[in-house]
C-alpha cells in the first residue's frame, strides 16, 4: 500500500503539470509514449495467450493513426482504413503459418486501434474546445476518474459483498462500483463550485455519471484482458499499480465518452 501511495503521489502531480502547461504537439507526443509503453504491455499479454503479434507493424501503425487523427488534413476514415490494409499487407507477407498470421493481424490492429482511438481525444478535448474549458473539462475527468478509482477500492475492501463481474475482474463488487460511481459525482460538484465554475452544474453531475460509468467499464475491459492471458498486472513497472495500461484503463474508456458528450450536448 505504502508503495501505491508513493507512486500515485509523484506521477499525479506530474500528469496535472503535463496537462495545464504542455502546449498541444508536447502534450500528444507525451499521449503518444503513453500509448506506445501502453502497446508494448498489450504485446505481451498476446503473446501469454499465445498470439503471434508483431509489434514492427504495431508500434508505427500506432503513431501514423495518432499523427493521421491530429493532422486536419487527413479525415479519420481515411488514415483508418489507410492502417487496416497495411496491417492485411504486412500479415500476408509473413512466414508464419496463415492461422497465425490471421490471429496475429487481428491482435495487432485490436491493440492498435484500442490505444489510438481511445487515447486521441484527450488530445482533442484539451485544446479544440478553447483553452480554459478543455482544460476544465479535461481536470473534471481526472478527478472523476481517480477519485472513483480510490473510492471503489476502499468501499469494495470494507463493504464490498456482491460480486460485480465475478468472471471478468473478482475483486470487484456492486458495493465498490457504487461507491466510487457517486464519490466521483460529489468530487465533480466540489471541483465545479469552487474552481470551474464556467462549467454549468448539471453538464458537471450529467459528466460525472457517465465518466463514472465508462471508467468502471473501461477497467473492465482491460480486466477481461488479462485474465485472458492469466496475468495479474499488465506490467510491474509502476510500484504497487502494475502497469502503464493498469493506470489507464479507466481513462480508456472514459476520454472518448466525455469528447462525444462535449461535441454533441455541451457545445
Amino acid at each position: 500500500m505504502a508503495a501505491r501511495i508513493l507512486s500515485a503521489a509523484v506521477l499525479g502531480p506530474i500528469v496535472l503539470l503535463l496537462v495545464v502547461y504542455s502546449p498541444p504537439l508536447l502534450f500528444l507526443v507525451c499521449v503518444g509514449a503513453v500509448g506506445t509503453l501502453s502497446l508494448f504491455e498489450y504485446f505481451c499479454m498476446m503473446r501469454s495467450m499465445g498470439l503471434r503479434v508483431h509489434p514492427s507493424f504495431g508500434y508505427p501503425a500506432f503513431w501514423v493513426l495518432l499523427a493521421g487523427l491530429h493532422e486536419s488534413g487527413f479525415p479519420a476514415a481515411a488514415v483508418s482504413a489507410a492502417v487496416l490494409i497495411a496491417g492485411f499487407l504486412s500479415a500476408m507477407w509473413r512466414r508464419d503459418p496463415l492461422r497465425d498470421r490471421a490471429t496475429g493481424l487481428m491482435a495487432d490492429l485490436l491493440g492498435v486501434f484500442y490505444l489510438g482511438f481511445c487515447l486521441y481525444p484527450a488530445v482533442v478535448l484539451r485544446f479544440d474546445f478553447g483553452e480554459k474549458v478543455g482544460l476544465h473539462w479535461t481536470i473534471l475527468l481526472f478527478t472523476v476518474i481517480w477519485v472513483g478509482d480510490c473510492m471503489a477500492l476502499v468501499v469494495g475492501k470494507t463493504m464490498g459483498r456482491t460480486a460485480f463481474a465475478s468472471q471478468i475482474s473478482p475483486n470487484k463488487t456492486n458495493e465498490g462500483a457504487v461507491g466510487g460511481l457517486f464519490s466521483g459525482v460529489a468530487a465533480a460538484g466540489l471541483l465545479q463550485h469552487f474552481w470551474c465554475t464556467d462549467l454549468p452544474l448539471g453538464h458537471v453531475i450529467a459528466v460525472s455519471l457517465l465518466l463514472g460509468v465508462f471508467g468502471q467499464l473501461g477497467d473492465l475491459a482491460e480486466s477481461m484482458l488479462k485474465r485472458a492471458a492469466e496475468v495479474k498486472d499488465s506490467s510491474s513497472i509502476i510500484p504497487g499499480h502494475g502497469g502503464i495500461l493498469d493506470r489507464i484503463d479507466s481513462l480508456l474508456f472514459a476520454f472518448p465518452a466525455l469528447y462525444i458528450y462535449v461535441l454533441i450536448l455541451y457545445s
